[in-house]
């Protein structure tokens, strides 16, 4: 008779981005365990795979997004750039897949639809969206933070459009040509300011529809020349080494000293100083201050507006793109040449807070009794972050539990990476996950040793159950909500993704963890060093 039985593994992973690709080798490769990844995509690279929008690209430094762990891995690969496009972050993810062979454990096209915890036989029942079943003693996800694109509600009529449309969290994987197209782009976020760049090169006519203004900096990228690379070959240890010192896991720590012990002058000459720098610099490599004081956040805000105004030549136009929540509240955008494009004759920015669309129609939009013809559409409206990806997979606990009814006032988790009445379910990047704030790789490969050496510890002790105590979830979420509440974030009241505000009904809390990398190590070192025992039921 022919075996009908469900296919078992140790470990199942969910998501082959960077972080998923990484705990599959630590898990299958030096932990000899069964692991098997399902990933939705057609490919392997997770985010890289599906935002392949024109102008893609990292603003974290390139040689810090990738396996810093593996010599032969830094070594053998040459970043083109310091800050890479898309394409080359997806063509460095294909050749460490290629030399640490992981593609054999991989299952493209497979979308899981629910996991359901068995506790008579401590096993996950697994289910794809296909209609296959599988088994496994740990479930993993490796979701990412930013993988379940947002559409905003109210967008009436949309369907009738008879241009196309995109949203660049889910972009063609065909190249779109905008050559003397009217395109209309909504969103000027991250995603927004790099698309609305490259777009208006080519575009006959590019209407930016804007929704709130951003704080975007001078991405300031070049090329990295032979000699750079050798120089970065030679410090990967040091690099790795200040990245996870600082406070988000990029190469640079604030200043030493306190911006309240300098005259405004000084602090003047330091504003000015990191302006000139390339990348999250000008985030965060100036006073530490910017975070939780004030009068030092409204100094340095000011100072960038004042940057902004500069850089646009309509004072209209530039008050219209100069923001005025406080600084650091929401995601910094780093631009090359965004705010000079509305210096173009081909580019007009309408603000749909003050004049809102008021319908889509066949040939474009209606905006203020004004139609505006558009052959193309993108949208660049974010996402549903940090627990929108759990939502699409019905996952169910002991009792019959569902994540999202545990999760209904809010995320509950411990580190971020276990959750109660969950046993053996496990998240690289969970909710109030230092990952969710952070350089992506760093603060992930923190979290994938750390789940590598409990899975080890747990086999060592004779041990195949792990559920984390209420007890623990509760003093974790009082603790991030603690971290959060010192914010400026906090304290301002900006309406910001990290939040989930941007996303009607969704519960507004803090969804990262806002204190340093290292704090969030230190941590889960402690975790660890009580022998895990302290904070979880095991078995």
């Amino acid at each position: 008779m022919p075996d009908t039985s469900e296919p078992e593994f140790d470990a199942i992973i969910v998501g082959a981005g960077i972080n998923g690709l990484s705990l599959l080798h630590r898990l299958r490769d030096e932990l000899d365990l069964s692991v098997r990844v399902f990933e939705a995509g057609a490919d392997l690279g997770g985010t890289w795979f599906f935002n392949r929008y024109p102008g893609a690209r990292l603003d974290s430094e390139s040689f810090t997004y990738g396996y810093l762990f593996s010599e032969e891995i830094f070594r053998g690969w040459d970043w083109p750039e310091r800050y890479a496009s898309q394409t080359d972050v997806e063509r460095y993810l294909h050749y460490a897949a290629e030399l640490l062979d992981l593609r054999r454990s991989i299952d493209f096209n497979a979308k899981v639809a629910s996991a359901a915890y068995l506790a008579e036989e401590n096993l996950w029942a697994v289910i794809l969206a296909s209609g296959q079943a599988v088994r496994c003693r740990y479930l993993i996800t490796a979701l990412g933070t930013e993988s379940v694109p947002y559409l905003p509600e109210g967008l009436v009529g949309l369907e009738t459009f008879e241009g196309v449309w995109h949203h660049t969290a889910s972009w063609p994987q065909e190249p779109v040509d905008f050559t003397g197209k009217r395109v209309a782009v909504m969103g000027t976020g991250s995603s927004g300011v790099q698309v609305i760049t490259e777009v208006a090169k080519s575009a006959a006519q590019l209407t930016v529809l804007q929704r709130s203004p951003n704080y975007c900096a001078p991405l300031r990228n070049s090329v990295l020349s032979a000699e750079e690379q050798a120089e970065l070959d030679d410090r990967r240890l040091a690099i790795a080494d200040l990245c996870n010192r600082s406070y988000v896991g990029f190469a640079y720590e604030w200043d030493s000293r306190s911006g309240l012990d300098l005259t405004a002058e000084q602090r003047r000459e330091v504003y000015e100083q990191l302006w000139q720098r390339p990348g999250f610099a000008k985030w965060h490599a100036g006073f530490s201050e910017v975070y939780s004081d004030a009068a030092i956040n409204e100094e340095y805000g000011a100072f960038v507006r004042e940057k902004i105004r500069e850089r646009v030549s309509d004072p209209v136009v530039a008050e219209r793109l100069t923001p005025t929540y406080a600084f650091s509240t929401r995601r910094v955008p780093m631009d090359s040449g965004y705010y000079e494009v509305y210096n173009q004759d081909n580019v007009e920015l309408i603000d749909i807070k003050a004049t809102p669309i008021d319908r889509f129609v066949p040939a474009g939009a209606i905006i203020d009794g004004r139609l505006h013809e558009f052959d193309i559409i993108v949208f660049a409206t974010g996402f549903d972050a940090f627990t929108g990806a759990f939502n699409k997979i019905d996952i169910t606990g002991l009792d019959g539990l569902k994540l999202t009814e545990h999760w209904g006032d809010g995320p509950r988790t411990l580190l971020g990476i276990a959750v109660h009445k969950f046993p053996n379910f496990l998240m690289l990047t969970g909710p109030h996950n230092k990952g969710v704030f952070c350089n992506v790789p760093i603060c992930g490969e923190q979290n994938i040793r750390w789940v590598t050496d409990l899975l080890s510890h747990l086999r060592e002790s004779g041990y195949s159950y792990l559920e984390a105590t209420a007890e623990a979830e509760q003093e974790w979420g009082e603790h991030v909500i603690e971290l959060y509440e010192k914010t400026m974030l906090a304290r301002s009241g900006t309406e910001s993704y990290f939040t989930g505000v941007n996303v009607p009904g969704k519960k507004v809390t803090a969804y990262g963890y806002f204190g340093s990398l290292p704090q969030y190590a230190a941590r889960c070192d402690e975790v660890a060093e009580a022998a895990y025992k302290e904070h979880f039921v095991v078995r």
